[in-house]
């Protein structure tokens, strides 16, 4: 890794056309949208910052397994990276899986769905903190500036694809299982 990749990685600085700089920006707004469903006093302000997290969370989730995970899966010469991009798709499915849970669940108001929403908090901040040192850093050594901005456009590109527009129904989460994801 090079002095700059080094210095942008320590301070977590990139720029817009860098894939890093488009999954930072996201992952601010899922930790604020997470983090708001977990202290939402109310059923009806926890549904409704649940309505505007799961679409988000689907978009994001399947483009950054598209646009990044499956290229570091790919790399015959670093098994970090390998072991990076399994273990965000393992987190992710387990991302799906609690937040249909809370999706599909008629009462907001239950001790059981609060606690489910506490846990998704929890563990997308793991999930985000664990992948913008980690992940990040192996992107930084192992894909030029040249593909981290493919990346971006493709990420770009699968959100368009997996967001809700008026008018629309969300793309449902593809199913998964552990074994899938492995």
């Amino acid at each position: 890794m090079n002095v700059l990749e080094k210095v942008r990685s320590t301070l977590g600085a990139y720029p817009d056309t860098d894939v890093r700089g488009l999954l930072h920006a996201d992952h601010e707004r899922i930790r604020e949208l997470a983090k708001n469903l977990a202290e939402a006093d109310t059923a009806p302000r926890r549904k409704a910052i649940l309505s505007e997290l799961k679409p988000f969370l689907t978009a994001h989730s399947r483009s950054e397994e598209a646009a990044v995970y499956a290229p570091m899966m790919e790399l015959r010469k670093s098994p970090d990276s390998r072991l990076a991009g399994n273990e965000g798709m393992v987190e992710h499915n387990l991302a799906d899986i609690v937040i249909e849970r809370l999706a599909k669940s008629a009462d907001a108001s239950t001790d059981m769905w609060k606690a489910h929403a506490k846990v998704l908090h929890e563990s997308l901040e793991h999930h985000i903190k664990e992948e913008e040192s980690e992940l990040f850093e192996e992107l930084g050594e192992h894909f030029s500036d040249a593909e981290r901005e493919v990346m971006a456009v493709q990420f770009l590109r699968g959100k368009e694809k997996f967001s809700v527009t008026p008018g629309t129904r969300a793309r449902p989460a593809r199913p998964r299982s552990v074994a899938a994801a492995a």
